[in-house]
């Protein structure tokens, strides 16, 4: 971000932080600080679990089932 965050985040008179202005958005629209990180989260840990295997990995994976 820039000297000047056009945000409206008025906490700091100068800030550089996204996380600020995030926050501070999150706030005027009623949702909790940090709403915006543990759904990243849960995003992120939904697209690693629908990943498939790929290579050996899949081959070695799919062997051990028909064990």
């Amino acid at each position: 971000m820039t000297e000047r965050c056009a945000c409206g985040f008025e906490g700091i008179t100068k800030h550089t932080d996204l996380y600020d202005c995030v926050e501070y958005y999150e706030e005027k629209n009623g949702k909790s600080k940090g709403q915006w990180m543990i759904d990243w989260a849960k995003k992120s840990k939904e697209n690693a679990m629908k990943k498939k295997s790929v290579g050996f990995k899949a081959w070695a994976d799919s062997s051990e089932r028909q064990d």
